[in-house]
């Protein structure tokens, strides 16, 4: 994820004391494209001895942003270290180093940042949504929940809130919920997919397949290359016995995507349940050549069919990927 250099921008314009003191600071340091020449003028701004501290911290600040772009994370951490030394109250220099660690998967660092962050400017939803983003890393869904609904209170379009809490939602159990939460999202950016596909699959979870073909319906028509929305949808399909258009769908994600193994499991299902042994068998084969080492559905598959010679095949073949991934 590209840490946001505009926030970085909008604290200079907020914190320089003078006109003067603005004008010293490099146009390129503040809004170069390019992290080398940022780096080299933020460098050369840090390297004046007269320069006021508030316009260090935002060099600093800039600096960092520039080396993560790079991915030099280490030298952005020590810029990002260096601004908070500088300004303890620096609000965005913590929001910044919280994603580095959040990067790093670091939540209780990154945490910790942004709960400083909040203490300094409690008014600003994003230091709450990106909390939040690491308690949902942390499959803490409680508190994950509690921050997403802090920065949609603060700004009630908010999409990746809502996004957020919609997800946590889902997989906290809560589905009603969740469905009003995508509803939001696909109010707020109806020409986006994603809002479509996350709200059919809590209504495939509560058998309303109808609703979620329909989503689905919608899913791709923004999204024609979605291969994962045509499984779904072919899934909803196959639970209501439309087995034709189960396996076109599946069809259709395979074309998009020949190796995606789990569009022939689908498929091999659907032939299996149509009676159609020959095809089902060929899907579920497919499924062992693909993906040997997640393949014991497809197997399973086999064997009901009679069919047990993939068995030894298979054993094979996953001895031989595991001793690859030894080397």
């Amino acid at each position: 994820m590209r840490i946001p250099v505009l926030l970085a921008l909008a604290i200079f314009a907020s914190t320089s004391p003078t006109l003067a003191a603005e004008q010293n600071v490099s146009r390129d340091c503040r809004q170069s494209g390019d992290p080398d020449r940022k780096i080299a003028a933020c460098s050369e701004l840090l390297a004046d001895p007269a320069m006021p501290d508030e316009v260090k911290v935002v060099a600093l600040q800039n600096r960092g942003l520039a080396r993560a772009d790079k991915g030099d994370r280490d030298g952005a951490l020590a810029d990002f270290n260096a601004a908070i030394r500088i300004d303890p109250r620096a609000a965005f220099a913590y929001l910044f180093r919280a994603t580095l660690y959040q990067r790093n998967a670091q939540h209780d660092l990154a945490i910790a940042d942004l709960d400083q962050a909040i203490r300094i400017n409690p008014g600003f939803p994003l230091f709450y949504f990106r909390r939040g983003a690491s308690y949902y890393d942390m499959h803490d869904y409680v508190r994950a929940i509690a921050d997403f609904s802090e920065a949609i209170k603060l700004d009630p379009n908010y999409v990746d809130a809502l996004w957020g809490r919609g997800q946590a939602n889902a997989y906290s159990g809560h589905k009603e919920r969740a469905i009003a939460d995508f509803t939001e999202v696909i109010r707020i950016e109806p020409r986006a997919a994603r809002g479509y596909m996350a709200r059919a699959q809590i209504y495939q979870s509560q058998s309303e397949h109808d609703r979620a073909i329909a989503d689905l319906d919608q899913f791709l028509k923004l999204d024609a290359h979605g291969f994962a929305g045509f499984v779904l949808r072919g899934n909803s399909y196959r639970e209501k016995g439309e087995l034709d258009r189960a396996i076109a769908d599946y069809t259709a994600a395979i074309k998009l995507l020949p190796t995606y193994s789990f569009a022939y499991q689908e498929r091999g299902i659907a032939y299996r349940m149509k009676g159609d042994r020959e095809h089902a068998i060929a899907d579920f084969r497919e499924v062992v050549r693909i993906s040997p080492l997640v393949s014991d559905a497809a197997l399973k598959e086999l064997q009901a069919l009679g069919v047990e010679a993939p068995k030894s095949e298979d054993d094979a073949m996953k001895q031989g990927v595991l001793q690859l991934l030894k080397k």
